[in-house]
């Protein structure tokens, strides 16, 4: 706590308190000496007054001296610091302008913006800045400690800021500004944040970065020990009402559209606010509109709008699908849509390969169930273990996957067939069941191939099923990896294998509910990532007529049943995908992340032109020759990107994806003051939620806490002290009354 006098010579006047104390000494009277022996006893008594008389002329005295005291530092004017004053206004200063350009700032209430407001803030600080200061701005988006500018110069970087859809946390802005604040010789050292609160902008669990630049410590440590503290001052530009009606989320109900299968486009609407709300949503395909559909929305709620492309639509390739807010104007208009990218390809191919037709019946139902119908996902075949083992390498590598179902044993030309097969990119599914062979699923080559060695078969656990999903967000699981370990906990198993993962090449993905591996997986790195999945129970289920499953050696679970939910054909059908590739693709990303866009192994593409959604600029990219996949990093533009294969013949292909502002910037959740205790520290910082507060605590900071008022009301306490002593002390006594005769 520091303390300044406005009038510091009248302090001087506290030196007349002395007045009382000379007045005493040069006016008091010599008492004279009366001997007088008869008077003894009253002497005594008199001795005894005198004392209690001198403590009392000691109350008065000081009590006197008090007044005179407190008044000549009442016109003083004091004032009291919690902080390191800031100063007057027209001293130079050190001034660092944070400001918040995330997509939430450009909340519009009343035809202004939260960052136009946050420019007219810093504006109003910049007009009041003497020309001598240097001001650092940061904007959130840009890396990098700011260079420091005179006020002209930093208005019109502050007139040019705009939002971004891609920014770095505010805790790491504050380490840019600090850094430069910190460093910088004027006299007084001051930072403005200038936010909505967005939590979505903040690390509300993480502290800033630089506040050990400003703290004391730190600087005792160095040769700035004599530089000013920092003060920080938040400004919130928080709307006090939010209210926002916005598509939260595009959703396909595949990655790829098979040719001539229609696919379902969804959109997730949520409003925010207190009122319900009624808007209409578009439906765009390849710029075409194709539907629209009205949604309520409750207060808080949430309503999913459905379309559904037509059977054919165009031909094989990108498509690019765009839902779109209609109706009643919107304060955050960057949420009022949403864009995604999939490619409509011929239907995938996968072979069954079993001992007998009842091991691979369940899994070509999930896979194929309509064999006659001329729109199919995936076309099944079939064949035996020593058919396949005739066949030729150029003929396998035309299906997207193959399964190995139940079979007792390969001989070593089949296992020679899928090792070179999965090496060359291929996708292979192996089940396990009762007839397998120890022996032969344990040789030299299936060793090479399988994730897991074989261990023995086993009884499972009494009550035992599927449990844990090792990683929700595997492409195998991702985005329904939730929802599907709930179904996976339905299965009851009877059987299983037990397996040893192969060191450093087999991973769990699904485990039992005892932690037993139920599922694995084994990757082959190279031009084509190859990819083993290995279930240790089977894909099929053996009919049984005794009362307890458990006692039938040929019924080891109820994975294909339909009583056991839904796991089995959601499993199935995105295996084919993953292991054919389409799973690994990123066509439809959040501002931010990477796009990841699955090349033809066929094509030989020597370059890429990537086009942003405005037209205006466009890049050229290099892929790589050993990367099945063309990884375009953050692109931070919001809408339908374009991308340009080019070959060596100069032969074009059209590619792209779609990027989309994040989800969290919709929800407008602010931080609380307990979250900004964590960031900053609790006495770090000065919060204002509008601008009279914002001006009253600048005020504050720079003359502090008048002390006059507390001074006054003390005076007459002391005044109101010294009368009532007086009266009570000097109080003439009653005269005695007379006896009666």
């Amino acid at each position: 706590m520091e303390m300044s006098l406005l009038n510091a010579g009248l302090a001087a006047g506290a030196a007349l308190a002395a007045i009382p104390v000379i007045l005493h000494l040069f006016m008091r009277q010599t008492p004279k000496q009366v001997i007088f022996p008869a008077l003894q006893l009253i002497r005594e008594r008199q001795k005894r007054s005198r004392k209690r008389l001198r403590v009392k002329n000691w109350l008065l005295l000081l009590a006197r001296m008090a007044v005179l005291a407190l008044m000549a530092l009442a016109l003083a004017r004091p004032r009291l610091y919690s902080e390191t004053p800031l100063g007057d206004e027209s001293a130079p200063t050190a001034l660092g302008l944070v400001f918040d350009t995330t997509l939430s700032m450009d909340y519009v209430e009343k035809d202004k913006s939260r960052l136009d407001l946050a420019k007219d803030r810093a504006r109003d600080i910049l007009d009041r800045l003497p020309d001598s200061s240097l001001v650092f701005v940061v904007d959130s988006a840009a890396p990098g400690v700011p260079s420091g500018l005179p006020p002209a110069a930093a208005r019109k970087v502050v007139d040019g800021l705009a939002v971004h859809p891609v920014n770095r946390t505010l805790n790491a802005a504050m380490a840019q500004v600090y850094a430069g604040v910190a460093e910088c010789d004027r006299p007084v050292h001051v930072v403005y944040v200038l936010t909505d609160l967005a939590r979505s902008s903040w690390a509300a669990d993480q502290p800033a970065e630089g506040l050990d630049l400003i703290a004391p410590k730190a600087q005792a440590k160095t040769k700035s020990a004599a530089k000013p503290r920092t003060a920080t001052f938040i400004m919130s530009l928080a709307p006090p009402d939010p209210h926002n009606v916005s598509i939260e989320e595009i959703q396909t109900s595949a990655s790829m559209a098979t040719d001539g299968e229609p696919l379902g486009v969804a959109a997730l609407v949520r409003s925010q606010g207190a009122a319900p709300a009624t808007r209409t949503v578009e439906f765009y395909l390849d710029d075409k509109k194709r539907g629209e559909q009205p949604v309520t929305i409750t207060p808080g709620g949430q309503a999913l709008a459905r379309f559904q492309t037509p059977p054919r639509f165009g031909e094989g390739g990108v498509h690019r699908a765009e839902l779109r807010l209609s109706g009643e104007p919107d304060p955050y208009p960057d949420d009022d849509r949403r864009y995604a990218t999939f490619k409509v390809r011929p239907a995938l191919r996968a072979l069954l390969i079993a001992d007998s037709t009842i091991d691979s019946e369940f899994v070509a139902a999930a896979l194929d169930p309509d064999p006659t119908a001329a729109a199919r996902s995936v076309r099944v075949d079939r064949t035996r273990p020593a058919q396949f083992s005739k066949m030729r390498q150029d003929g396998l590598r035309a299906f997207s996957a193959v399964f190995l179902l139940s079979v007792a044993e390969l001989d070593d030309a089949g296992w020679a067939l899928l090792l070179q097969y999965v090496r060359d990119g291929g996708g292979l599914v192996i089940a396990l069941g009762p007839r397998t062979s120890l022996d032969n699923y344990s040789g030299v080559v299936p060793s090479q191939l399988l994730p897991a060695k074989l261990v023995g078969k086993s009884v499972a656990p009494e009550g035992a099923t599927f449990g844990k999903v090792a990683d929700l967000t595997h492409p195998l699981f991702d985005p329904i990896g939730k929802d599907l370990a709930a179904q996976l906990g339905l299965v009851p198993i009877f059987r299983r294998w037990n397996v040893s993962p192969t060191e450093n090449a087999g991973r769990v993905l699904i485990a039992y509910s005892d932690g037993a591996p139920a599922l694995l997986e084994r990757v082959f790195k190279g031009p084509r990532s190859g990819r083993v999945l290995l279930w240790t129970t089977p894909l099929s289920q053996l009919p049984s007529a005794a009362p307890d499953p458990r006692k039938n050696p040929n019924l080891w679970n109820f994975f294909p049943n339909p009583s056991s939910g839904w796991s089995f054909l959601v499993l199935m059908d995105r295996s084919v995908s993953y292991l054919a590739g389409a799973a690994a693709e990123q066509l439809s990303i959040e501002a931010g992340e990477s796009a990841l866009v699955a090349l033809d192994p066929q094509a030989r593409f020597s370059r890429f032109l990537l086009t942003s959604p405005d037209g205006k600029t466009t890049e050229e990219l290099t892929p790589s020759p050993t990367n099945p996949f063309l990884e375009v990093v953050a692109p931070r533009a919001i809408g339908q990107w374009k991308l340009t294969g080019i070959g060596p013949d100069n032969q074009t292909t059209a590619m792209g994806f779609s990027v989309n502002p994040p989800r969290a910037e919709s929800r407008l959740a602010r931080l609380e003051p307990p979250d900004l205790d964590v960031i900053f520290g609790k006495d770090g910082y000065q919060l204002a939620q509008d601008v009279q507060t914002f001006k009253d605590q600048e005020r504050t900071m720079r003359v502090g806490h008048e002390v006059f008022p507390w001074l006054m009301f003390l005076i007459m306490l002391v005044i109101t002290v010294e009368s009532v002593m007086a009266n009570t002390f000097y109080k003439e006594a009653k005269a005695p009354q007379a006896a009666g005769a």
